[in-house]
């Protein structure tokens, strides 16, 4: 992951962990990178541990879109990836505003898309 540098009023993607094992982390992202979390390290940027037994091996991705300064959130799970409280139907993408909370399986590990 690289950390992008802010430059006037450009768009600065970051994940910060609210709840979990990465609860206080910030994850930086360049603007239409995609960062995966999940248990898998082959597959994940974001790696669970095995006690996250409701986070898939590939759970979701996230993508920074810096034209519309939002955040598209891709289910690949088979528990469910929860945005503001509400379940994603398995395998669908959906565009949502900085500040959207995603959980992964339950509200265990939750993470604010800033």
């Amino acid at each position: 992951m690289k950390i992008f540098k802010k430059q006037d009023n450009s768009f600065v993607a970051s994940v910060m962990g609210i709840s979990g094992m990465y609860s206080g982390a910030i994850f930086r992202l360049d603007p239409g990178e995609s960062i995966t979390f999940g248990r898998d390290p082959k597959t994940s940027q974001i790696v669970l541990d095995a006690s996250a037994d409701l986070v898939s091996r590939t759970h979701c991705t996230v993508c920074a879109n810096a034209v519309t300064a939002s955040y598209i959130v891709t289910d690949c799970s088979r528990n469910g990836t929860f945005v503001d409280g509400q379940k994603m139907n398995r395998g669908s993408s959906v565009e949502v505003p900085r500040g959207t909370v995603i959980a992964l399986g339950d509200m265990s590990n939750t993470f604010r898309l800033n």
